[in-house]
């Protein structure tokens, strides 16, 4: 399965998010237990962001493990998440200043 996420977000005004909106504001990632999920993040800002994801690790496309990976700006990285940790986590830039204005989305599971 494959899924696009987007950072989004600027300086002035100081708003960032993901798929254009702030944490609350927009749909969170929808997986299964069980699949694995190639999840292409795409930095659409002017700024690096390390991507967080609580609950789990991913394989970046060298095969190296992670829970953090700094994304440049106005690049994409494919991270390829194993759904084996049932829950709703978080996914946010580690800046927490970044985090705190709204660039937090959730990984859910599906029933």
């Amino acid at each position: 399965m494959s899924l696009d996420l987007a950072m989004t977000g600027q300086m002035n005004p100081y708003e960032w998010g993901f798929k254009g909106a702030p944490y609350g504001q927009h749909d969170p990632v929808q997986i299964q237990e069980g699949q694995r999920v190639r999840l292409t993040v795409a930095n659409h800002t002017m700024m690096a962001h390390p991507l967080h994801l609580h609950g789990h690790t991913f394989a970046l496309p060298n095969g190296l493990r992670k829970d953090t990976v700094l994304i440049a700006p106005m690049r994409s990285m494919a991270i390829d998440v194993q759904a084996d940790n049932p829950g709703n986590w978080l996914i946010h830039c580690h800046n927490i200043y970044h985090a705190e204005a709204g660039m937090t989305t959730e990984l859910r599971y599906r029933p």
